[in-house]
């Protein structure tokens, strides 16, 4: 597969061509796309290419792929567009980026929560203690604040209930 057709059809935005090409690279594990895949990844503001390249970067499995793809997922631009990119980092090795997933854990939408979830199970590296209690520290915060959320609608829920019904 020729790089430079895939720069040619990325540059002129024909999605069409590019989602063909990206598929055969990611099936044939096209190393040498690796540095151009990751430049777009970065760049664009094209959601479905960018999770195409994610995802084709995931295929190909080289580990050059997770930090752009950290970066990415913590890039404001996508949010609302994370789950994808999390799903593209399931080959790799993520204990080094336990940080940002138990961030992506906490404050992610279901699918980002879900698939960050997934990552964090699937970590087989070891951890610094320092970090580790860090990860810790703050779940357990979220959970102390859910139960406060919980309780207060709950109360909410029973003063419902004390209405008086209408018609």
């Amino acid at each position: 597969m020729d790089i430079h057709s895939l720069r040619l059809v990325l540059e002129n935005d024909m999605f069409d061509e590019a989602e063909i090409m990206l598929k055969e690279m990611g099936r044939s594990k096209n190393i040498e796309a690796v540095p151009l895949l990751i430049e777009y990844l970065k760049s664009t503001g094209n959601a479905l290419l960018r999770n195409s390249i994610a995802l084709t970067l995931s295929d190909i499995g080289n580990e050059e792929a997770v930090q752009p793809l950290i970066e990415v997922i913590n890039d404001p631009k996508t949010l609302g567009n994370r789950g994808t990119l999390l799903y593209a980092l399931e080959p790799f090795d993520c204990s080094a980026h336990l940080e940002t997933l138990v961030d992506h854990l906490i404050n992610g939408n279901f699918e980002v929560q879900a698939q960050a979830h997934q990552l964090i199970k699937a970590i087989n590296g070891k951890i610094p203690d320092e970090i580790l209690c860090k990860c810790i520290l703050q779940v357990k915060e979220k959970l102390n604040e859910i139960e406060r959320q919980e309780g207060i609608l709950s109360d909410a829920l029973e003063t419902f209930s004390s209405f008086k019904k209408c018609n």
